[in-house]
C-alpha cells in the first residue's frame, strides 16, 4: 500500500459519475439486501445489518445503491444522504482518478483492493480500505475504516514538526524517481540544505522560536517546489529537496541558487527578524541504477564543501569529490580495525623557549602505523589523510578518547621521572560538541591522579566556527576542571583581527602560514607582531608554530615571541627517542639550534 500523500495526481470522474457501461439492473432497495426465501436469507440480512464492516453496492452511474448501517456510524451521513449524490461528492478530490481507473477495470480483473478518503459529516477525512469486485454493471464492495492506521503510517514517514516527509519517505520517492530515468532523458537531483546559525537561535531565543523558524524555512522551501518535487526534513536544521524531471544539472544548480537566496532572507519570528543563511550541496543522477542512499551521501559531502567555501553558492558533487569519497570510505574501513589492532601511536613535539631553556609543553601527535603499510602511500600514515574521513564518521570520538588516554599515560610516566610539563592534545570539531567531553577528560585525570594543568587541549578556529555556541559551552566545562586551553592556528580565519573574548583561553598558537611567510610578507609580519602584543595584553602565552629555518627563528625572536614549535627546534618523535637524559633533576633534549634544551623541570 502506498503512503497517503496529498501530492497525488488530480482527476475527476466523468460528468455523469458513470463507472462503466449501462448493462441494466440496479438494486432499488437501499436498506436491505435483495429479498430471498428462507431462514438463510434472514440470517444474511441480519449479518448485513449488524457487521461493523462497510458493505455496499455501487451502480454504473457512480451511486451507492445498497448500504448497511455501519456507513452511518463511520461517516456520520445517513444512508439516504449517501445515496442521493454521486460517490465523488464524498470522495477526496485527489483520490478521484485512482478510484475511477480501478473501477473502470473489466470484471475479469477480479477482486480489487485500494484505499481512498471519504468526507465525514464533520468535515474530517476518513481513510477507507476497499475490497471490491464487479459483476456486470454493479460493484460489490466491502470497506474498513483504517484512518488511525493510515495516520500512524503517515507519522512514521513525516516529520512531526514541519509535516514534511522524513528520510524514509524521501528515499522511497527518490527510488521511484530514479527508476523512471530509463524512460527519460532528464536528471534527478538531491539538494542537501544545512542552515547556519540555527543553534544560536535555539540557545538565545529558545527552542520554541527555533521550531517556528524551522516551520517558516520549510514553508519557503515548499514555495520553490513543483508538485512533483519533494521537500524533506532529515532532522535538526537539515533539509533535502528531491527535484525530478529536470532537464540538466544546470537547472539543479539554478534551483540551489534560489534556495540559498530564499534562506538568506531574514525570518520574522517572536516579534523579531532573525538573519539566516545556509549551505547547499547537490547530487545529480542520470542512471536508473543510482542508489538513493549514495545520492544523499554525495549531496551531504557537497554541502560541506559549500559550507567550507562560505555557503553563498551551492556546490555540485563531482568526480573529484567522488574519488576523495571513495578513498575516504576505504580508509574508514581500515580505521575501524586500527584501534582494536593497536595500529595507532603517539609522537611528541616539544614546545620550547626561543631563547633556550626548559620546555613549556609537549604536543601529542597521532600517527597510524597500519599493518597494510606496503599497500599505502606513506602520507596516509599522517593525520591529514586519515583524520578527515574519521571526522566525517563517528570514529573520531573513539580515536580522540584513545589519544586522551595515551597522552595522560605518558604525562604520568614523565611526572614519575621528574618531567612536569603539560601535554597538549588536539580536539576535533565532533569532540568539541560532545556533551560528555569534560567528563571524559576528568575521568582520565582522576585515573592517573594528574593535576588539571598537566593537560592542555587545543582547538582550531575551524572547529569553533562549526558550532560556536556549543563549543563555548564545552570549553567552559573543560575550564572548570582547571585544564589549560589553547587556540590553535590563530590567524587563519575569522579571529585574525582580534582574539575571541568569549573563549576561556590560556595559549594562542599562531598559524604556521604566518610564520612561513612573515619574513617576506609585511602584512603577515604585522599580523604576527600584533598577535604577540594582543596575547601579552590578555596574559596569554603565544606560540609561533612552524619554525623551520634559522631566519624564521631569528625574526620570531626579534618580534618578541618567546616560545615556539617546529622542525628546526625539534621534530616530532616517539617519547623514547626524544634523546632525553637526566642531569640531576633536570631533563634535557638536544636540539639542532641549541646545544641543550631543558625539557621539563
Amino acid at each position: 500500500m502506498s503512503y497517503p500523500d496529498s501530492s497525488s495526481s488530480h482527476g475527476t470522474l466523468p460528468p455523469d459519475g458513470s463507472l462503466g457501461p449501462d448493462h441494466g439492473h440496479t438494486q432499488p432497495n437501499g436498506h436491505a439486501p435483495p429479498a430471498g426465501a428462507g431462514a438463510s436469507d434472514a440470517s444474511i440480512a441480519r449479518l448485513f445489518e449488524m457487521t461493523s464492516d462497510l458493505l455496499a453496492t455501487i451502480s454504473h452511474d457512480g451511486r451507492f445503491t445498497l448500504l448497511n448501517p455501519a456507513w452511518e456510524n463511520v461517516l456520520g451521513w445517513s444512508r439516504d444522504e449517501l445515496r442521493a449524490a454521486p460517490i465523488q461528492e464524498f470522495m477526496h478530490p485527489d483520490d478521484h482518478e485512482q478510484t475511477f481507473q480501478i473501477m473502470q477495470a473489466h470484471e475479469s480483473a477480479g477482486e480489487q483492493t485500494f484505499t481512498n478518503r471519504y468526507r465525514h459529516r464533520d468535515g474530517e477525512w476518513r481513510w477507507l480500505l476497499w475490497s471490491a469486485s464487479r459483476d456486470g454493471d454493479t460493484w460489490y464492495a466491502a470497506a474498513k475504516d483504517v484512518t488511525d492506521r493510515m495516520q500512524l503510517e503517515s507519522q512514521a514517514v513525516h516529520d512531526p514538526l514541519t509535516k514534511l516527509p522524513n528520510r524514509l519517505l524521501l528515499l522511497d520517492r527518490a527510488k521511484q524517481a530514479i527508476a523512471r530515468l530509463d524512460r527519460s532523458d532528464g536528471v534527478v537531483a538531491m539538494l542537501f540544505i544545512d542552515l547556519d546559525k540555527f543553534k544560536a537561535v535555539n540557545d538565545n531565543l529558545g527552542h520554541e522560536v527555533g521550531d517556528q523558524l524551522l516551520v517558516a524555512i520549510s514553508g519557503r522551501l515548499a514555495e520553490l517546489m513543483r508538485d512533483s518535487d519533494t521537500v524533506a526534513r532529515l532532522g535538526g536544521d537539515e533539509f533535502v529537496i528531491l527535484a525530478v524531471d529536470l532537464e540538466s544539472e544546470a537547472e539543479a544548480v539554478a534551483l540551489g541558487e534560489r534556495v540559498v537566496e530564499a534562506i538568506e532572507q531574514p525570518v520574522a519570528v517572536a516579534s523579531t527578524e532573525v538573519p539566516m543563511g545556509g549551505s547547499v550541496g547537490i547530487s545529480v543522477a542520470t542512471d536508473p541504477a543510482t542508489d538513493p542512499e549514495t545520492m544523499l551521501r554525495e549531496a551531504d559531502v557537497a554541502m560541506y564543501r559549500a559550507k567550507a567555501a562560505g555557503g553563498s553558492r551551492p556546490k555540485v558533487f563531482d568526480e573529484r569529490m567522488r574519488t576523495e569519497l571513495n578513498a575516504n570510505l576505504q580508509i574508514e574501513v581500515r580505521l575501524r580495525n586500527a584501534l582494536p589492532q593497536d595500529e595507532f601511536a603517539l609522537v611528541y613535539q616539544p614546545i620550547l623557549p626561543l631563547a633556550g631553556g626548559q620546555a613549556v609543553g609537549c604536543e601529542a601527535l597521532i600517527r597510524w602505523r597500519t599493518r597494510e603499510v606496503e599497500h599505502l602511500d606513506s602520507e596516509e600514515l599522517l593525520p591529514s589523510t586519515f583524520l578527515p574521513p574519521a571526522e566525517e564518521s563517528e570514529l573520531i570520538v573513539q580515536i580522540g578518547s584513545w589519544v586522551l588516554h595515551r597522552a595522560c599515560t605518558q604525562a604520568d610516566l614523565w611526572r614519575r621521572n621528574g618531567i612536569a610539563l603539560p601535554v597538549h592534545i588536539n580536539l576535533s570539531a565532533r569532540e568539541l560538541t560532545d556533551v560528555d567531553l569534560a567528563g571524559r577528560i576528568g575521568e582520565q585525570l582522576a585515573r592517573f591522579r594528574l593535576p588539571a594543568q598537566a593537560l592542555c587541549v587545543e582547538v582550531s578556529e575551524d572547529s569553533i566556527q562549526r558550532d560556536p555556541d556549543r563549543v563555548r559551552a564545552s570549553l567552559r566545562e573543560v575550564r572548570r576542571l582547571g585544564v589549560l586551553i589553547a587556540l590553535d592556528r590563530f590567524g587563519s580565519g575569522k579571529y585574525s583581527l582580534g582574539l575571541p573574548s568569549n573563549l576561556p583561553l590560556d595559549v594562542v598558537k599562531l598559524d604556521p602560514g604566518l610564520v612561513a611567510s612573515f619574513h617576506t610578507n609585511k602584512e603577515k609580519r604585522a599580523m604576527f607582531a600584533a598577535t604577540i602584543a594582543l596575547a601579552k595584553e590578555a596574559h596569554l602565552r603565544a606560540i609561533a608554530v612552524g619554525i623551520e629555518t634559522p631566519r624564521q627563528l631569528a625574526l620570531a625572536r626579534e618580534l618578541d615571541c618567546a616560545v615556539g614549535q617546529g622542525f628546526l627546534l625539534h621534530k616530532p618523535d616517539a617519547p623514547e627517542r626524544l634523546r632525553l637524559k637526566r642531569t640531576g633533576r633536570k631533563v634535557t633534549s638536544a636540539a639542532p639550534w641549541r646545544t641543550t634544551v631543558r625539557l621539563g623541570g
